[in-house]
């Protein structure tokens, strides 16, 4: 749960990161393939954008990134929450934000305030220059620890260019129970509509926060990071080809629910290796929530922001994951404290087994804030 004093604005962007988070999944999960992205990284900087959006903009954009429309409330909520994210020290976690627009677009001071509230920059940059996507891109690079290189492709900034939102998230975490090399070995794995193939898959033993939700006809389980307060929750579908079902289905259990029904088990883990790069333009999954006015050029409202007419012309993501023995690196271009449950046994209960041997969901989130740093599917860790 999330901290008792905390203050109801977090609490509030917490539930609607969660909810965001779930829309945003829906979105970009058409077809079987491997898919990941970061919410919070996504959500934060479109927040920042909505502080400064007015009108029917500003109602579209609260909506759709399930945020209240009281600007206050969001500006305290996420200036929090990016606060609380500084102070884990067990891991790598770092979040930035950018705002570039057109020079001689005035920034307004209020709307600077709020930047730097968001931990972020507002700053004015001639999109005409054509290192203006290699600064931005060099930017992202020394923030993920060079792992997402072009977030901003060649072309894709000019003239017409008013503004663009970028976002960085970089995460790295060793487990706090780390896999052995010394068991990791090949076996099978099933991907959708393909032939078995052999992966690189770890093996670990111990006791984990787990439980079967039946609304997801799934196993769940929680592997945390050093620390304790970062996590992985996997969702595992029962059917070896269930994750379709699953995914239809989530929206009628969230995040928070799933890891209100955990208890500690022994559980014995069976998990691929795998690396996944992903790219998304975000631009139609947006529209599809419903925030069509932010990308119009009558229809735009971001007076909050300078005096001149503005749009979003593109909101670009990529993100990048491994995760080994160690534990996960994660890049984006964003506490729930566990006592054991009492055991009744009087003899150990027989150990679980959760064989991650075909697609499974998964979710990197930070359990003091409920903050989703990440979010994605493995369809096929070869891929």
């Amino acid at each position: 749960m999330v901290d008792g004093d905390f203050s109801d604005a977090v609490q509030t962007v917490s539930r609607g990161n969660d909810l965001f988070t779930s829309d945003m999944y829906r979105e970009l999960a058409g077809g079987q393939g491997n898919l990941f992205f970061s919410p919070w990284s996504i959500q934060v900087i479109l927040a920042l954008a909505f502080l400064g959006s007015g009108g029917r903009t500003a109602e579209q954009m609260a909506r759709g990134l399930r945020l209240p429309e009281d600007k206050n409330a969001t500006e305290e909520g996420f200036s929090e929450i990016l606060k609380q994210l500084k102070e884990s020290d067990d891991v790598i976690l770092r979040v930035a934000n950018r705002i570039f627009v057109k020079q001689n677009f005035t920034i307004k001071e209020r709307f600077k305030q709020s930047a730097k509230k968001f931990m972020a920059g507002a700053e004015e940059m001639d999109f005409k220059d054509l290192g203006a996507a290699g600064a931005i891109n060099s930017w992202v690079a020394g923030i993920t620890n060079g792992r997402i290189k072009e977030v901003i492709g060649k072309g894709a900034l000019g003239e017409q260019t008013r503004m663009v939102l970028v976002n960085a998230v970089y995460f790295k975490g060793n487990w706090s129970v780390q896999f052995s090399k010394y068991f990791t070995e090949p076996r099978p794995f099933h991907p959708p509509s393909q032939p078995t193939k052999d992966v690189d898959t770890m093996f670990v033993k111990n006791g984990y926060m787990y439980a079967e939700i039946n609304e997801l006809n799934s196993q769940v389980i929680l592997l945390p990071y050093k620390g304790n307060r970062i996590s992985m929750l996997i969702i595992l579908p029962r059917e070896l080809n269930g994750l379709p079902d699953v995914e239809k289905n989530l929206t009628n259990v969230s995040l928070q629910e799933i890891i209100s029904r955990m208890y500690v088990a022994e559980v014995h883990v069976y998990l691929p290796k795998f690396k996944m790069e992903y790219e998304v333009g975000l631009t139609g999954a947006l529209r599809k929530l419903g925030m069509t006015d932010m990308f119009d050029d009558d229809d735009a409202n971001f007076s909050g922001i300078s005096m001149k007419r503005l749009k979003v012309d593109d909101v670009f993501h990529k993100a990048f994951i491994e995760v080994n023995e160690e534990g996960t690196e994660a890049a984006a271009a964003t506490g729930v404290h566990f006592v054991p449950a009492p055991s009744v046994f009087t003899t150990p209960p027989p150990p679980i087994f959760f064989k991650a041997d075909h697609p499974f969901l998964f979710y990197i989130l930070d359990q003091k804030t409920r903050a989703v740093l990440f979010a994605g599917r493995i369809s096929d860790p070869l891929h």
